[in-house]
């Protein structure tokens, strides 16, 4: 069996593994929420506002709290109307730093009307400062917290129905600047720990785990995939020390990162394999002009090592918007495969680009 034979029949035992580990339950679960942090806020929103109804309707035949009948009318009222006209900004805008604001105006002044239901006020503030941390600078999110805390202690001085609850409001008050505090440290920590887990130590570019990551949040684009490839790498540890071979990672990796931009994705897919995805609407030639100064600058490189550093590439483009990564890589594997059989330090285009005309 060839070596690409092999390596394409991994990319798609790799693929089948990585979709069925995407619909297992808890998986699904949570990757409604793991990209963006805020969808559990929105989430939250609603489900208070189904418990409101369902409380609403449970005391609404009960000589109880008649007060209540009114300000629960009124809370619905207000959400039923608001939450519609915020999901619909929040899908198309993600979360604008006005609607925040108004999130915690909204808030304060329902604060008045769920006294009667004292225990969601705090935990939907506290949604409400979450999503401050995620949306704001933290200096904004700290008035937006503050501020809450602070109407919920003017509303439930001007009318408290349980006589105790006024006084037992300022312990609860500073308690959301202190979820702000502890919630921004912690968004701090999880983008480091999400930085160091998506990134190759050695190179500092992207690793296959963060590729993969990145290409289903763009799989509706079409891209070139370049995967490249150093040669003889296996002679370079075995004469020089592994010490030696990456230095050499290393460095191909600076030089990488050097000539690909903002929006083209760059990773270390392998041992000695690199990958890069690029947007479909480059040119070919401008393709073949950066692997050129890419190929330059590592003939530069070779100069501060005892033995020439060069690169075999494949690149392969996508046939259609939503196509698996894995198919894609592929047909630049064949290509790179083409290009060692023909004596290596060179690229090579995948037959269905060499047989359709240049863009």
């Amino acid at each position: 069996m060839k070596f690409s034979q092999r390596k394409k029949g991994s990319h798609q035992i790799i693929a089948k593994l990585s979709q069925m580990n995407d619909h297992t339950y808890p998986s699904r679960l949570l990757r409604r929420y793991e990209h963006d942090p805020r969808i559990f806020a929105d989430d939250a929103r609603w489900l208070y506002f189904v418990l409101t109804f369902i409380v609403t309707i449970f005391y609404w035949n009960r000589q109880v709290f008649i007060p209540f009948r009114l300000d629960a009318l009124w809370s619905l009222g207000v959400w039923l109307l608001y939450l519609p006209i915020r999901t619909v900004i929040r899908s198309t805008c993600r979360t604008p730093k006005w609607l925040v604001y108004v999130d915690a105006l909204i808030m304060i002044i329902n604060m008045y009307w769920w006294k009667w239901l004292p225990v969601s006020v705090p935990l939907l503030s506290v949604i409400i400062t979450w999503e401050a941390v995620w949306s704001l600078p933290f200096m904004q999110a700290l008035v937006v917290s503050g501020g809450l805390g602070l109407g919920y202690i003017i509303t439930t001085f001007i009318a408290p129905i349980i006589p105790q609850e006024g006084p037992s409001s300022l312990f609860i008050a500073p308690f959301y600047p202190l979820v702000t505090i502890l919630s921004y440290f912690l968004r701090r920590q999880m983008g480091l720990y999400e930085s160091l887990a998506g990134t190759d130590y050695l190179t500092g570019l992207f690793n296959r785990r963060q590729l993969l990551q990145t290409y289903r949040q763009h799989e509706s684009a079409r891209w070139w995939v370049v995967l490249l490839d150093l040669d003889n790498f296996k002679q370079i540890n075995d004469r020089f020390g592994h010490l030696m071979g990456d230095m050499v990672l290393r460095d191909l990796g600076r030089l990488i990162r050097q000539l690909f931009r903002a929006g083209e994705i760059t990773a270390r897919y392998g041992g000695e394999e690199f990958l890069i995805l690029l947007p479909a609407e480059l040119d070919r030639s401008v393709i073949a002009e950066r692997l050129l100064r890419l190929n330059e600058r590592l003939k530069d490189l070779s100069l501060r090592y005892p033995t020439p550093i060069t690169l075999s590439g494949g690149i392969a483009l996508s046939r259609e918007d939503n196509e698996p990564l894995s198919d894609i890589i592929a047909r630049a594997d064949q290509a790179l495969y083409q290009a060692k059989s023909q004596g290596k330090d060179q690229t090579v285009w995948a037959k269905d680009i060499v047989a359709s005309p240049p863009a």
